[in-house]
């Protein structure tokens, strides 16, 4: 799986990517047909943002957290994203 990683107004801590690679790499074990994974993480004044961005079975999937700090925003965003596609796997499976 090819992740990549944007960091907006700072530089990414060491730790941080880590959380990020070991949340992605549980969600890609359920589901190994993802192949791509875009984050972007976005400091600004009063908030901490992060932003999924992945294809799966040629539908986009997009998730967006804003919370006190990074680690509760990345693992928020990853959440979504696996209701997502498992909601469109149960789509599939049904027709």
């Amino acid at each position: 799986m090819n992740i990549e990683i944007t960091s907006r107004h700072f530089t990414a801590s060491e730790q941080l990517k880590n959380l990020i690679n070991h949340k992605l790499n549980k969600l890609y074990k359920h589901n190994s047909d993802l192949k791509n994974v875009r984050i972007i993480l976005d400091k600004q004044n009063n908030y901490e943002k992060v932003e999924i961005i992945t294809r799966f079975y040629n539908h986009d999937f997009i998730a967006i957290s804003n919370l006190d700090n990074f680690e509760n925003s990345v693992i928020n965003a990853i959440d979504k994203i696996s209701i997502q596609i498992k909601k469109h796997n149960d789509k599939i499976k049904n027709k």
